[in-house]
């Protein structure tokens, strides 16, 4: 009787840590998905934020360019 109870737990533990890496290996990639998307988002808003920074020197650029009449 306790070898087929142990049998048995064995068994059990045997699946209940197969789920246990398939929940950590799901939780894994969810994470890996949930990061790259991270990524792409931080990488978007770096170009948008180098092209804001290049039109603001663009428009310092033009107010430069000029000339001035009232220098003088």
């Amino acid at each position: 009787m306790l070898c087929q109870l142990q049998r048995r737990m064995h068994s059990l533990w045997q699946e209940h840590f197969k789920l246990v890496v398939l929940f950590s290996q799901m939780r894994l990639a969810n994470f890996q998905t949930d990061s790259q998307e991270s990524i792409q988002k931080i990488l978007a808003v770096q170009e948008e934020s180098s092209n804001l920074m290049q039109h603001i020197l663009d428009f310092f650029q033009t107010l430069t360019d000029g000339p001035c009449e009232n220098d003088g």
